[in-house]
């Protein structure tokens, strides 16, 4: 592969990619727009890697390790792995406000790996995968930068500067040389928001998810655990004749909740396992068990061709339906359906044990439940799996649960869902920020609009702002018949309003 260049456009870099024709127009449109360079927002001192810390100030276990994984959609997802002070690999730590954003690593040069540090992640080590920067203006050009750093202008600049020596790397100095567009700062603080609104609503339905997990009865915290490595089991069916689920620990949990007038799951749902129409459109949405994020419970789908779809393609599914997987049950792999894909097949894999509950808030409701350390302790007794865990698709029909008041299911069902919902619009309200940019570098936005918008907010009117979100899509600002990126603005507004409203509180 060769490209030809002009000798003016030439570079210490001789390898033939960093020359492609679409990534050198790319940086001719944005310096014909008006661009600064990114070390011209940073504190170029302050950034790059910094001072590792001097004490350990949260557990012998070390200080919770920032990695390249744990930077998505605009955040830090918490760190799993802690690490000495001793570790070799750190590179600094993490400050509030600050951007980390990944600059090793295979998905280098895709639209995650960038993340604003909030004060939760203030003082954890991040390793050599991130690197930090310090905007100087942290409140407008860090969250604008997040927006920007999703749109296909800045990631044609991360491709290109990638090198390659074995493992894909920006260096520093490719990295302060980002050409970030010159905005004014009303329209960068109206793009910005769209980003802290993300935030907001992705720390709002957090909390409701971890206030319903505090109401939620533990009973396996309630029974006392068997020590002896031997037991003896009274009633033996003729199903299972393995010795582990006769564990008296499963015992005591069965025993304590039927004590409490627990109740059989299959009896306020149904399993569905209907198959769908292969002949209705050419692709269909695939809800697999590697589109689960565990943090949220909710299943990503990819748009998957009806011609060779996989054999495990199997289950028409739909808005509300909560799918727990079959394989490693352990992991609390259990997803919730929130989007209804109207104009496409909606199929999930035959991996995924299908329930159908009355309503969505009854729906999100158990969702929950079934997250919880009794509903997992339940799946795992009736493991069958051998090199990993795994269950027969109707074993969550016969699992017990609690006997809720109507009242409290409808009521934090309610809220469970308007969660969900928040996790939704905060992905949409970033894709959104990031559609701004790009239709502001190609001419379909003018700064005005944006600016005018801002005012408008301010002033406490949401008719401009409304204006410019419903022309929003996934194909880009104003294309004629385009899915809204946003089907209900209204429904956006009260959310984040319930957002704020608990933020206040709090």
């Amino acid at each position: 592969m060769f490209s030809r260049v002009q000798p003016s456009l030439l570079t210490p870099r001789l390898d033939a990619d960093f020359y492609k024709v679409e990534f050198i127009s790319n940086e001719a449109h944005l310096k014909e727009f008006g661009i600064k360079r990114l070390a011209q927002l940073i504190d170029v001192k302050a950034s790059g890697y910094g001072v590792l810390p001097s004490s350990n100030e949260y557990c012998e276990g070390g200080v919770p390790l920032i990695r390249g994984g744990d930077l998505s959609f605009g955040e830090v997802v918490s760190p799993s792995v802690f690490a000495p002070l001793s570790y070799k690999d750190g590179k600094g730590t993490a400050k509030t406000g600050d951007v980390l954003i990944l600059i090793k690593g295979a998905c280098i040069d895709g639209p995650e790996g960038v993340a604003r540090v909030k004060q939760d992640n203030n003082g954890h080590l991040f390793n050599g995968s991130c690197f930090r920067l310090a905007f100087t203006d942290r409140e407008i050009d860090g969250p604008f930068f997040i927006a920007y750093s999703q749109s296909k202008f800045f990631l044609r600049q991360k491709k290109r500067q990638v090198a390659n020596t074995g493992i894909s790397y920006n260096d520093e100095d490719s990295i302060h040389g980002y050409l970030i567009p010159d905005l004014k700062n009303g329209v960068k603080k109206y793009i910005g928001d769209k980003v802290r609104q993300a935030e907001q609503l992705r720390a709002w339905a957090k909390y409701v998810q971890q206030q319903a997990a505090v109401l939620l009865p533990a009973y396996i915290n309630e029974i006392q655990r068997h020590e002896a490595k031997s037991y003896r089991a009274k009633d033996i069916i003729p199903e299972r004749l393995d010795s582990l689920f006769y564990h008296p620990d499963y015992i005591a949990l069965e025993g304590k909740m039927k004590a409490k007038g627990c109740k059989r799951l299959g009896l306020i749902t149904k399993q569905i396992k209907d198959s769908w129409d292969k002949k209705k459109a050419e692709v269909f949405e695939y809800y697999e068990i590697g589109g689960l994020d565990i943090t949220t419970g909710q299943v990503s789908s990819t748009k998957t061709h009806t011609v060779g779809a996989p054999s495990r393609a199997k289950t028409k599914i739909q808005q509300g339906d909560v799918l727990v997987s079959t394989v490693r049950p352990n992991r609390k792999n259990v997803g919730f359906i929130v989007d209804s894909v109207t104009d496409s097949e909606m199929v999930a894999t035959s991996g995924f044990s299908v329930l159908r509950f009355s309503s969505l808030a009854q729906a999100a409701f158990y969702h929950a439940w079934l997250r919880t350390d009794d509903a997992t302790a339940q799946l795992m007794r009736w493991n069958s799996g051998s090199a990993y865990p795994a269950i027969d698709d109707d074993v969550p029909l016969n699992i017990i649960i609690p006997d809720f008041e109507q009242t409290f299911v409808d009521s934090w069902g309610q809220k469970l869902l308007d969660a969900q919902f928040a996790y939704v619009y905060a992905r949409r309200l970033t894709e959104a920020a990031k559609t701004l940019v790009e239709s502001l570098i190609e001419g379909q936005l003018t700064e005005q609009q944006l600016i005018q918008a801002q005012q408008s907010l301010d002033d406490g009117d949401n008719s401009l702002d409304q204006a410019i979100l419903s022309k929003l899509s996934n194909e880009g600002y104003a294309i004629e018949e385009a899915t809204p990126l946003f089907s209900d603005i209204d429904e956006l507004y009260r959310l984040l309003e319930s957002a704020t409203q608990a933020e206040a509180e709090e």
